[in-house]
């Protein structure tokens, strides 16, 4: 096993150097990203501005715009982020096995459970999305037209739309309760369309 002075003398100095600067931006990137859900849950779309997101994160509008051109970059790069881990946790959830409606039941669950664990995330895919913007917009129909063919078949758009319909109603006003109270409205409005196979 070699020592750590050994492998650092091994290592180029640029790349020493470049690390920690590596480290720190992804820090700032992150702390920038995560401002934009709390502001953007807080004060909406129309209220985040560039100022609010940077008194948030605790960096300054330069380091602002190190990362980003532009508050719709922002926008959209916070959208992509939550949805690609939305995603994957989703996607780590789902039982192995053919069983359609094991699959469904289950991915619907851990949407809503994840929607409950971080409603300032939920409320920027799902509500300010449509606000933020057409840059945002665009991004927002993109990925609701990629859940529709995961869910392959012809009415695969319509229940997408449906369930972000169902969801963003939910968050918009409020009611109160979890948002896993609307697991058997929404299983059922896809499995009549995914019977279960058996």
């Amino acid at each position: 096993m070699q020592y750590l002075s050994q492998r650092l003398a091994a290592q180029p100095a640029r790349e020493r150097e470049r690390e920690p600067r590596d480290a720190v931006a992804r820090s700032q990137r992150d702390r920038l990203l995560d401002a934009t859900e709390a502001v953007m849950a807080d004060k909406g779309a129309g209220g985040a501005t560039i100022e609010a997101i940077v008194k948030a994160a605790g960096v300054s509008s330069v380091t602002f715009y190190e990362h980003f051109r532009n508050k719709d970059e922002c926008f959209t790069a916070a959208f992509d982020r939550a949805v690609d881990e939305l995603r994957t946790e989703v996607g780590d959830s789902l039982p192995a096995g053919d069983d359609r409606s094991d699959q469904v039941r289950a991915g619907l669950a851990a949407l809503l459970a994840a929607i409950d664990a971080e409603p300032a995330r939920a409320r920027l895919c799902l509500v300010e999305a449509q606000k933020g913007g057409s840059q945002l917009a665009a991004r927002y129909d993109e990925t609701l037209d990629d859940v529709a063919a995961e869910l392959g078949d012809s009415l695969g758009e319509a229940i997408a739309g449906g369930l972000a319909w169902l969801l963003r109603e939910r968050l918009e006003l409020g009611g109160g309760g979890s948002v896993q109270e609307l697991l058997p409205e929404m299983t059922e409005v896809v499995l009549p369309i995914h019977p279960a196979h058996g």
